[in-house]
């Protein structure tokens, strides 16, 4: 059933209760001013005449910069709050354009106050809503408003363009400020962010970088803001003007060797998880119940990520409260261990030595079916089109043959390299350089977990099974080889 078109009259004829709404903006971050511009004061003083007599309950103003194109904005929401409410009647603008820029999303508005009982009256035009004729010409300003808005944007797109292409930057990023209308360092702030490219060049984790800036800005930052600071040409002294990015006028504050390596790092990092880059515990990731969900750390002890009464109030029995420290003891004693089994257990090396020529030998009879199978569907699309069989026979065929090629190329991938472990001398090694940069002081968890990986597939943790076991009886480390 088709809704009944909602009326923009307002309710009632005489409305007493009124609110003066207020709107003011700084186009692109230009200076106020100019034919468009009007002042705050000049806007309430209009509105008080027109709307003398009435009851003005209260003067809501949105801030400068707040674009009239959408309706995200704090004035809006409160108009909207007061008129459920019903604590107003009216709604005072200087000009419609004040209230939005956009048609279909201020006629929204509109009729959602008009369904609260609310209506716009305009110091500027005289709009009777009540009425077609009036109702027409609202919705012909605020095209006209609209228009305006569009145009301006253009108008500033090209300017920016234009601005790009003699190499001048708009706007004032962080760290630059503006002499004679060219950019120049900061003399505080410049050096901070070359400062912060180095940094992060050079490894330090993204949250100590942000409270660094944010400490010499005197104002709070997030990381996500930092490393759009990271992703900005602007720094390397270049300016960009839509999808180009074209020589600048201004002093870099990154050299290019640093900016490259800043751009690898972060789109090596892209995606992965804030506790992976900067991990607070060396066995994030590795640590895991039998059940397989991720142990996650609590103070000095591990949880069950999905335990009953544990972090998220999952259905896993969990594994209780193990200490972090006695695990990680444990896990080194067991990795320490079967170091020394390599170099001991001449059983171990033959075989590893039987594991490789096995393994080679498959891989010779996969790549001999793999390169088969291929044959078989060239020769068959050949006879095909010579003696055309039934389509579903070639169907078939050809879908028996494509799924030989599958499972065999499959197969090759699972196996992977030739020898995808090392000599038990060379693993032992490797244990040996993980055991010492474990007692580094200066060595980070991001540094030990990263070196753990290197050997250690899993560790699983065991609930225990009398009244306090100790964590070495309920630790289990699975290597990768």
């Amino acid at each position: 059933m088709p809704r009944r078109r909602t009326p923009l009259a307002a309710v009632p004829d005489q409305p007493s209760r009124v609110v003066l709404y207020v709107r003011v903006s700084a186009l692109m971050g230009r200076q106020l001013g100019g034919d468009d511009f009007h002042s705050p004061p000049v806007q309430l003083a209009a509105m008080r005449r027109a709307t003398m007599g009435m009851q003005e309950v209260a003067v809501i103003d949105d801030d400068i910069d707040v674009s009239g194109t959408h309706f995200a904005r704090g004035g809006i929401d409160k108009v909207r709050a007061m008129a459920r409410a019903g604590l107003i009647d009216a709604v005072a603008v200087f000009k419609v354009d004040r209230f939005g820029r956009d048609v279909l999303e201020s006629l929204l508005e509109l009729r959602e106050l008009a369904a609260s009982g609310v209506t716009i009256i305009s110091a500027s035009e005289h709009i009777d809503t009540s009425t077609p004729a009036g109702e027409m010409m609202l919705i012909n300003m605020l095209n006209i408003a609209q228009y305006q808005a569009r145009e301006i944007g253009r108008s500033w797109s090209s300017a920016i363009a234009r601005r790009a292409e003699a190499g001048r930057h708009h706007g004032r990023p962080l760290g630059y400020v503006r002499v004679s209308k060219q950019l120049a360092p900061d003399p505080v702030l410049g050096p901070a962010i070359t400062e912060v490219f180095r940094r992060y060049a050079v490894g330090d984790p993204i949250g100590e970088i942000t409270t660094y800036l944010a400490a010499l800005r005197g104002r709070p930052m997030h990381t996500a803001n930092v490393k759009k600071v990271l992703r900005n040409p602007v720094y390397l002294g270049k300016v960009v003007a839509g999808d180009q990015v074209l020589p600048g006028l201004h002093t870099p504050l990154v050299d290019e060797q640093t900016w490259d390596r800043v751009q690898r790092r972060l789109a090596a990092e892209a995606g992965t998880p804030p506790r992976h880059l900067a991990p607070t515990w060396s066995l994030v990731g590795l640590a895991e119940c039998p059940n397989g969900h991720k142990l996650q750390r609590q103070g000095v002890r591990l949880v069950c990520g999905e335990g009953r009464g544990d972090v998220k109030g999952g259905d896993c029995p969990g594994v209780g409260r193990p200490r972090l420290a006695a695990v990680e003891a444990e896990v080194l004693d067991q990795v320490a261990a079967w170091a020394a089994e390599l170099r001991t257990d001449h059983v171990a090396r033959a075989t590893r030595l039987a594991r490789v020529t096995a393994a080679r030998a498959d891989r010779v009879t996969l790549e001999r079916e793999l390169k088969q199978a291929r044959a078989a569907m060239v020769r068959l699309a050949k006879d095909n089109a010579l003696v055309p069989l039934p389509e579903d026979v070639y169907r078939q065929a050809m879908a028996e043959i494509r799924q030989a090629e599958q499972t065999a190329a499959a197969e090759l991938a699972r196996l992977g390299d030739d020898d995808p472990s090392p000599d038990p001398e060379v693993a032992a090694r490797g244990v040996d350089a993980l055991l010492a940069l474990w007692q580094m002081p200066e060595a980070t968890h991001a540094d030990r977990g990263k070196a753990l990986r290197s050997i250690v597939k899993r560790v699983v943790v065991r609930p225990a099974e009398r009244w306090r076991q100790p964590e070495a009886e309920r630790v289990s480390v699975i290597f990768r080889w």
